[in-house]
């Protein structure tokens, strides 16, 4: 893959011809262990203008690849699945599975301060490449748009790997390596700036500054552009002289160093996880496979919303995925939490101090001016392999800022809302646990002799925390804190009126969590809600608008407001049927029981009053 096609069994090569099947075994490469579509394949093979017969010709092809591919007793490696075929392949038969196992091993060994490994590590990886990817056939766009993820990745790792080599002080290598690449990307600023340190590193001011004058000619010229800021720091420390060159993310230094140029970032920023982490296995595989780089994930700006009500586990998930899979991530991870300790949303400027520290800048060399931090903040991102993780995200316009904008980065984002302005985002629902699940955790936390004692109290205790995992471990954790109380004693008290107050302990209230998600309800949210939960507990849209006296269409309309907000959850019921909405158990205790005051008290004012005026009653969201 990593040049010309070539397929190799037993040291023999593989005859595949020029033809179709080449470029059908090409496609199926680009996602390999996954179906690809039948369309995505007719693309790859015949452009934007396949012919009348392409899905007859597509079978044929297909059929021939598979004879090609049938060696010496070989299981079947093109299989037919649902919508379209997948290429049965393992990681070590493709050069670009070892080469992506072999760069994510010298990643991790500079996370290990292992500099020596690592280099040997890199060198490796990147002697796999024999030419252009798919070279003679980029003349598919499938093919075309493969090329140019994995040049972008081929130049990510090669920008790690010369960091690695200037940190362990082999300049004069690190030149050798930087002059073909900067020959085919005369644009591409990091590698100029790496070679104007490890110039300057070998003593060599004069030709520092000629590669800056050089760059910054060529961007007026051809682009009417100047150098970033990166570069005009890095030549004006070149003027001065300086032993310490500060530049995104490292402190580059005249002599000998001792650590790798790179992002600080890595799962030691993450809060600590879960250890009683209980289900979710489809939500998980789900979040895996949108954030593991080594798993297909696109080289486009990626964005993930894992979204849910309040207490659902949205930022235990996100841990747990993130730890797992970034080890992948050359250029580390990034962790913010975007609410305060006192419970409010963090201006994204603050955030962006953080981060940008996070990143290795010192704390005085951060800009005041919020515009300057943010092009700051992507500029040190630029051309990085980068898990960028945002905790607990209030809205679109908190996040906005907070977003790279480079190709090779991919965000997270947990948020009680789906954050449906931003564009682009692919969003991972987290609900419930189901009522087994979420006994098993409570016994995790209680202790799980308490349970098998009493396991219909504890069923009782499940179903009035709601399944929610929040709810469930400050449950556990007052059993496990009252060793004298049996669980049918702590279920009356959950079902009883003050139920949802005793969800608090040790700094975990289930009120308080309501209250921080709910904060963008109005009074007339919750005043429609209450009203709702005071006569019914399920019901359809023209319920409701029996209920409410309000039009049908504007009770619809009103309802996915509420949906939104969180104050109502929608169970679908098939094609044809009219889906079914509920208020969740603690919401409805919530806003039943005037533990709503506060938010009344302190939310913005916002719409979604309900207007029942003589002109006609409306809803408006």
């Amino acid at each position: 893959m990593l040049g010309l096609l070539e397929v190799r069994a037993g040291g023999e090569r593989v005859e595949l011809g020029r033809g179709k099947p080449r470029f059908l075994l090409a496609a199926l490469l680009c996602q390999p262990n996954r179906t690809m579509p039948t369309q995505r394949l007719t693309e790859a093979l015949w452009g934007e203008d396949p012919p009348r017969t392409a899905a007859k010709n597509l079978q044929v092809n297909v059929c021939h690849l598979r004879k090609a591919l049938r060696v010496g007793g070989d299981r079947p490696r093109v299989v037919s699945s649902p919508g379209g075929y997948l290429l049965a392949v393992d990681r070590e038969e493709t050069d670009l599975g070892r080469f992506e196992q072999l760069a994510s091993e010298a990643a991790a060994a500079v996370r290990r301060d292992e500099l020596e490994p690592a280099d040997v590590l890199f060198r490796r990886a990147l002697a796999l490449w024999r030419g252009r990817p798919f070279e003679g056939m980029e003349c598919s766009p499938v093919l075309h748009r493969e090329c140019v993820r994995l040049t972008e990745r081929r130049l990510a790792v090669a920008e790690a790997a010369i960091d690695t080599r200037l940190a362990l002080g082999l300049h004069d290598e690190a030149l050798q390596d930087l002059e073909p690449l900067v020959a085919d990307h005369p644009f591409r600023e990091r590698l100029r700036a790496q070679q104007m340190v490890a110039l300057y590193r070998t003593g060599r001011q004069a030709e520092a500054l000629f590669v800056f004058a050089s760059v910054r000619r060529m961007l007026v010229e051809e682009l009417g552009l100047q150098p970033s800021a990166v570069l005009q720091r890095l030549q004006q420390a070149v003027l001065e002289g300086r032993t310490e060159i500060d530049a995104p993310g490292t402190a580059f230094r005249t002599g000998p160093v001792t650590r790798r140029i790179r992002l600080r970032g890595n799962d030691s920023q993450l809060p600590s996880g879960a250890a009683d982490f209980v289900g979710r296995e489809a939500a998980s595989a789900r979040l895996t496979s949108l954030l593991d780089p080594c798993g297909g994930a696109p080289a486009e700006w990626a964005l993930t919303v894992v979204s849910g009500p309040a207490g659902t586990g949205k930022s235990a998930l996100v841990n747990r995925v993130a730890r797992a899979v970034c080890d992948r991530y050359p250029g580390g991870l990034l962790y913010a939490d975007l609410r305060t300790p006192a419970g409010t949303p963090c201006p994204p400027a603050d955030a962006l101090v953080e981060m940008l520290r996070a990143t290795g800048l010192p704390g005085e060399a951060v800009p005041e001016p919020a515009a300057d931090r943010i092009r700051l903040y992507r500029e040190r991102l630029h051309g990085s392999r980068t898990l960028v993780v945002l905790d607990n995200a209030m809205d679109e316009e908190q996040v906005k800022p907070l977003l790279p904008t480079t190709g090779s980065c991919v965000t997270v984002v947990t948020a009680c809302s789906r954050l449906a302005g931003l564009t682009g985002a692919r969003v991972v629902e987290v609900g419930e646990l189901a009522p087994g699940e979420a006994v098993e955790l409570l016994g995790h936390v209680a202790g799980e002799h308490r349970v098998a004692a009493e396991p219909a109290a504890a069923a009782r205790v499940a179903r009035a925390c709601g399944f929610l995992p929040l709810a469930l471990r400050i449950a556990g954790a007052r059993l496990a804190s009252r060793p004298h109380w049996s669980l049918t004693r702590l279920a009356e008290l959950l079902e009883g009126p003050r139920g949802l107050r005793e969800l608090s302990v040790a700094g975990m209230d289930m009120t308080a969590s309501l209250a921080r998600s709910l904060s963008g309800a109005c009074s007339g949210d919750l005043r429609v809600t209450t009203e709702l939960a005071a006569l019914v507990t399920e019901f359809t849209s023209r319920e409701a608008a029996e209920l409410l006296e309000l039009p049908t269409a504007r009770t619809e309309y009103l309802l996915d407001h509420l949906c939104d907000l969180r104050l109502l959850q929608c169970d679908p019921r098939g094609p044809g049927v009219p889906p079914r909405y509920r208020i969740p158990l603690l919401v409805r205790k919530f806003v039943r029981t005037g533990e709503d005051a506060g938010v009344c008290r302190d939310a913005p004012v916002r719409v979604g009053a309900v207007d029942r005026g003589p002109a006609g009653a409306r809803a408006r969201g």
